[in-house]
């Protein structure tokens, strides 16, 4: 079975151009707008059983209502679908790979906006930089990339497995 871990913050939820502070108030990440071919794209893996589908979304421990938020988020963006899929939260700075319960496979996929956590993630497993329309505006991740349509998300998974 091929584990697919999807980011949240700029990839099933849009990325905010914020000041730090504002990211540490109530609402902040419970008021993030889907990315509906995000989330699209992960419900379509999730219904393939070839895949074991997860978030892993980092929490900001400055932020007590951020890890609440996140997972109320999800219910609500995913409504059924939820009790299918896993969720990870490790908190900001940790290692995206340390948090995967029994550790990460080499064949694991992280889909992610973030070049740092995914220049992690691909020293052993597969990494898929999310493109958001805010990111990559300077071309300095050169692995796989995925965005657009839902469709396009999963062919860029499927072609990483492949």
């Amino acid at each position: 079975m091929i584990r697919v871990f999807f980011d949240m913050d700029g990839v099933l939820a849009e990325y905010r151009f914020v000041p730090y502070g504002e990211m540490l108030k109530k609402g902040y990440f419970g008021g993030l707008a889907p990315q509906k071919e995000a989330v699209r794209a992960l419900r379509l893996l999730a219904d393939d059983p070839r895949f074991e589908v997860y978030t892993l979304s980092a929490v900001i421990k400055e932020n007590p209502y951020a890890l609440d938020e996140k997972k109320r988020w999800l219910k609500e963006q995913l409504g059924e679908d939820i009790s299918q899929i896993d969720s990870i939260f490790p908190w900001c700075g940790e290692e995206k790979a340390d948090a995967v319960p029994g550790g990460i496979r080499p064949t694991d996929i992280l889909i992610d906006d973030y070049n740092a956590n995914l220049r992690s993630w691909e020293k052993q497993a597969v990494a898929i930089k999310f493109l958001n329309g805010v990111n990559n505006r300077h071309g300095s991740w050169k692995g796989r990339t995925a965005g657009g349509r839902a469709e396009d998300i999963v062919s860029a998974v499927y072609e990483a497995v492949v």
